[in-house]
Formats: C-alpha cells, sequence, structure tokens
C-alpha cells in the first residue's frame, strides 16, 4: 500500500470517527471542517430527491437533530474500501455500517459513500462525497463485502 492511500485511509477513518458518537457523548463535529477542501459537497441520495448538503450545513443539520433529540447516537464504521490514486486526485468506494440504536442489531444497515478526494499543499482533503443506503432494490455487491 502506498502511502497516499494509507493517508486517504487515516483521512476517512477520521470522517468515520468524527461522525460517530455514543448518547453519553456530546458530538463534536467541528473536525469536520478540517477533512473537506473548500465548502465541501456531501449528498445524501436515499431519498426521491437528492439531499446536498457543503460541510457547514451537513454539520449544522447533525448539531440540530441532536439538539432536538431526534439523534441520540450514530455510530458508522467502514467495512470494506477500494481507493484509487493518479497523481494528486483519488477515489474511494467505502462500504459501511451505521447504527442509531445503543443496542446491537443482528445486522446493521449498510451502504455506499463514494467519495472524491485531492491533495492540497501536501495533504488529502475530501472534496465531496455521495451516499446510498442498501434496501431491497440496490443489495452491495459481493465484491464489496469481502
Amino acid at each position: 500500500m502506498d502511502v497516499n492511500t494509507i493517508e486517504i485511509n487515516y483521512l476517512t477513518a477520521d470522517f468515520y470517527k468524527a461522525i460517530s458518537f455514543r448518547n453519553e457523548e456530546i458530538p463534536d463535529f467541528s473536525s469536520l471542517d478540517i477533512l473537506f477542501y473548500g465548502d465541501g459537497i456531501l449528498v445524501n441520495n436515499n431519498f426521491k430527491d437528492p439531499l446536498g448538503f457543503t460541510t457547514e450545513s451537513f454539520i449544522n443539520a447533525m448539531e440540530s437533530q441532536v439538539a432536538s433529540g431526534d439523534v441520540e447516537q450514530f455510530m458508522e464504521r467502514e467495512l470494506y474500501s477500494k481507493t484509487e490514486v493518479f497523481g494528486t486526485v483519488a477515489q474511494r468506494v467505502s462500504v459501511y455500517e451505521y447504527n442509531f440504536a445503543d443496542h446491537e442489531q443482528h445486522r446493521l444497515p449498510r451502504g455506499i459513500n463514494f467519495m472524491q478526494f485531492i491533495k492540497v499543499e501536501g495533504n488529502w482533503r475530501i472534496l465531496s462525497m455521495a451516499w446510498c443506503d442498501e434496501n431491497e432494490n440496490h443489495v452491495i455487491p459481493e465484491e464489496y463485502l469481502r
């Protein structure tokens, strides 16, 4: 594994860590700002119409859900990844699972993040990401679950 892929692995792990919190913790989403280049682009494509965010509006939406009590816990982790790097650009397929509850479920919901990265001033940053959860119409390919 080359140094660029290793750096992107750490950056991706930092992203999942930044959005995950247990119900006894006060989440701090501010670290998301440094992970993204510029305003960032985050797109939740689970609905009829995509929900698009900048890093700032994503943080505001998450903080609002926590403050209202709609979300008391959110844990997300990567199950599989494939990263391709060319020069100062990269893309990653990141299969994730997540949980809103404090208890373990037999099978957690899963999905795929498609992430794009750029290298700026010697550091990798997330440029954009779009995600979709697995459902009966969209099953994660077997090669992404190994």
